[in-house]
């Protein structure tokens, strides 16, 4: 009976889950792509960076800019990691990068000094966003509260790629903001029950929901 309930509920909000999937699918993908190219979609990073900032809120859609376009890499990145399109080291790399946010987060979540921080923090920042729009000000900003919160937690996570990327300063604070991201969306997610069996029990319906989603972009976009 419980699974059965679970089951409904899943469906019944399978939009916004996996919206939120695809929030933390696409952080790491651009993770991954800054690290080994020191260059990724900028509109994408936008809106990852953009969802950190969105605390009050009425649905997944609007933390993404209201529109599913904003999350098509996300989506693409969520299909090929629930079907296992691409089993290799790169593979492993983001599914590590996936699970070390999951921890983080359960982390931030049992630290009430550490979320009233975060919260408080970015309110502040939000508002001058709103008065200044600067996404390079932001991308500081954001960068600089996930090292002086998060990281002092002892929660860091060893990125692998380029060394050269890797050392250089505004590659590392997009990381972080990234990093950052994916954290928003797992909170997200786990507001719809969201746990690694979800992914495992339901990974047919996600897939299958993704896809439509993306079709739909394909041929309206």
């Amino acid at each position: 009976m419980i699974f059965s309930n679970t089951r409904i509920f899943i469906i019944k909000n399978i939009y916004s889950i996996t919206l939120s999937l695809a929030g933390i699918c696409q952080s790491a993908h651009l993770i991954q792509t800054l690290a080994y190219s020191g260059i990724c979609n900028q509109n994408a990073f936008n809106t990852c960076l953009i969802s950190i900032l969105k605390i009050n809120t009425n649905s997944v859609i609007e933390i993404y800019g209201n529109h599913e376009k904003n999350l098509r890499i996300g989506l693409k990145t969520l299909i090929s990691f629930l079907t296992f399109s691409n089993f290799s080291h790169s593979y492993i790399e983001f599914i590590t990068y996936i699970f070390k946010m999951i921890t983080i987060q359960k982390k931030i979540k049992k630290n009430h000094i550490a979320t009233s921080s975060l919260r408080k923090n970015i309110l502040l920042i939000s508002n001058q966003y709103n008065i200044h729009s600067d996404i390079n000000i932001i991308t500081d900003q954001i960068a600089e509260l996930y090292i002086k919160i998060i990281s002092s937690l002892g929660s860091r996570i060893l990125i692998k790629g380029l060394k050269n990327f890797l050392k250089n300063l505004h590659i590392q604070k997009k990381i972080r903001c990234l990093l950052f991201s994916g954290i928003r969306a797992i909170v997200l997610w786990n507001q719809y029950y969201g746990n690694q069996l979800q992914l495992i029990y339901f990974r047919k319906i996600l897939i299958k929901k993704a896809k439509k989603i993306l079709f739909k972009l394909n041929t309206t976009t």
